[in-house]
């Protein structure tokens, strides 16, 4: 009777331990900017200095405020969608949904090779590898290359990246890629500088809002045009 009040007692000390071990990280990651190879302030105005993420699983959402419209990316790992919705002063709240579907179609042109190099850097106090993501379009055959420092303490699965790196096991804390913006070709690193986590960020902050209208790209220029969709 002794052992088996043992056994029993060591199942559930076991499964306390594994549910604590398999908690989503739920807070807020911070990143920096760093653009190079222009001085062209029209093309350094078009990056942020920073961005807030917050981060719940493999749910991502990022607000950007600007005079008269805010927009809000949301990113769903379960269901491998993704959303813009556009707070706009004078028209309401719309959203545009991007499907798995539509996102496989965008990147079944490409090729995509990562590889797991085993160097370490440690970002924001988390220790992360480096990942070489070698991307070559099947069409034209050019050839681009980002580097990525991941780590898996904040995200040890690929859901989180779906629709950006597809594939890649962990959260992404730094990515150094080449840009091309307006005919100029320009490095951009964005690294984490703080990530806290935070017991504020529910699963509920990453719902579309109550009021919110579904709507195409098309559709929301042509009514802040003042047009008529002609289809």
């Amino acid at each position: 009777m002794k052992k088996s009040f043992v056994i029993i007692m060591a199942i559930m000390v076991f499964g306390l331990m594994s549910s604590f071990a398999q908690k989503p990280f739920a807070g807020v990651i911070k990143s920096k900017y760093i653009v190079e190879g222009t001085t062209d302030p029209n093309i350094l105005a078009a990056f942020p200095d920073e961005t807030v993420m917050y981060l719940y699983d493999n749910y991502t959402k990022v607000v950007v405020e600007s005079p008269g419209m805010n927009v809000i990316a949301i990113s769903n790992g379960a269901t491998k969608t993704s959303y813009q919705i556009f707070d706009i002063t004078g028209f309401g709240k719309y959203y545009i949904e991007v499907t798995e579907a539509e996102i496989k179609e965008a990147l079944a042109n490409k090729d995509t090779k990562l590889e797991y190099t085993g160097e370490t850097k440690t970002i924001a106090g988390y220790v992360c590898e480096k990942v070489i993501e070698t991307t070559i379009d099947k069409e034209t055959d050019e050839e681009s290359t980002t580097i990525l420092y991941v780590s898996k303490d904040i995200n040890p699965n690929a859901d989180v990246n779906f629709s950006s790196h597809p594939g890649l096991v962990g959260y992404p804390l730094r990515t150094e890629a080449t840009q091309e913006v307006n005919g100029v070709s320009v490095n951009v690193t964005i690294e984490a500088f703080e990530v806290k986590a935070d017991k504020k960020v529910k699963l509920a902050n990453f719902l579309l809002p109550a009021d919110g209208k579904k709507t195409t790209m098309k559709e929301l220029m042509n009514m802040l045009m003042g047009g008529e969709d002609d289809e």
